[in-house]
């Protein structure tokens, strides 16, 4: 008998026994019933010895020497394919996906990725870019928003105070060059963007510096933040936006403090299926 013993027909073996016969082992493997039995069969010839009854009623009868066999290397057979398993969802674990919104996917979480990749080279970051209320049951190991109730009551913690400025392009600035004045006096003359989903920037900003908000509002509204930032850079305007999103081809002028934005780090990937993690 040779000294190297067959591993793919011992692990065929060993399924064919946990799992009641050929047939049931054939679908477990992906195999053919035949090829389960070939399987066996050389598992027997390097063994010279019968495993099976094969004229008992089961189809998966163990011999004297095969349930010798089986009681001697089933737990570690089990034992090694769960060491393989883990260490496979290790590697699977190694990729995070964040769920966030297109605007801080855009102008926040991408800028910071190359200095993430240095520190972390081993993590594999993708992204989902989502509006609205998150999906609990997402595959996402991350997810980040702006509005806390987007989270729909998953434990949350803030990663970053957001902090509303006025940018505009160096194009549109110089032009006003002649016009400012103190107090921002300008801006009532001075086209003014805003975003339909972000409608309290404007008026957080204007009381944040004491100007008349109703006297301020946007005289070009469009659908979102990206838009809006486009606009400025395109030089239609001024526009208030969170310093994090806030493009750096524009000057910025006169920041305040307003709003913040939250992460849910909720699911983790495991053979036991996914957990919460704070």
């Amino acid at each position: 008998m040779s000294l190297q013993l067959p591993l793919n027909a011992l692990h065929v073996f060993c399924v064919v026994v946990r799992e009641g016969g050929f047939r049931q082992a054939a679908q477990a493997l992906h195999l053919t019933p035949g090829a389960v039995s070939r399987q066996v069969q050389s598992l027997e010839a390097h063994l010279r010895q019968v495993l099976f009854d094969r004229n008992a009623g089961a189809p998966a009868t163990l011999t004297p020497a095969g349930r010798k066999l089986h009681d001697s290397v089933g737990a570690k057979m089990a034992a090694v394919k769960e060491a393989l398993d883990t260490g496979g969802r290790a590697r699977r674990q190694a990729s995070i996906l964040v769920d966030t919104s297109v605007t801080l996917a855009m102008h926040w979480l991408i800028p910071q990725l190359p200095a993430f990749r240095e520190r972390h080279p081993q993590l594999n970051v993708q992204i989902r870019t989502v509006e609205g209320d998150i999906n609990p049951a997402s595959p996402a190991d991350v997810f980040l928003r702006r509005d806390v109730a987007e989270l729909r009551g998953l434990p949350f913690h803030t990663f970053m105070r957001e902090r509303s400025v006025l940018v505009a392009s160096p194009a549109f600035m110089s032009g006003l060059a002649a016009r400012k004045t103190d107090r921002l006096r300008w801006l009532g003359e001075a086209p003014r963007i805003g975003t339909r989903s972000r409608p309290h920037l404007w008026p957080g900003w204007c009381d944040a510096h004491g100007l008349d908000a109703g006297a301020l509002e946007p005289t070009l509204e469009l659908d979102n933040t990206v838009l809006a930032i486009q606009a400025a850079v395109q030089g239609l305007g001024a526009l208030v936006v969170p310093e994090a999103c806030a493009p750096r081809s524009a000057s910025t002028r006169c920041a305040a403090f307003q709003g913040r934005w939250t992460a849910a780090a909720i699911r983790m990937r495991s053979a036991a299926g996914r957990h919460p993690r704070a």
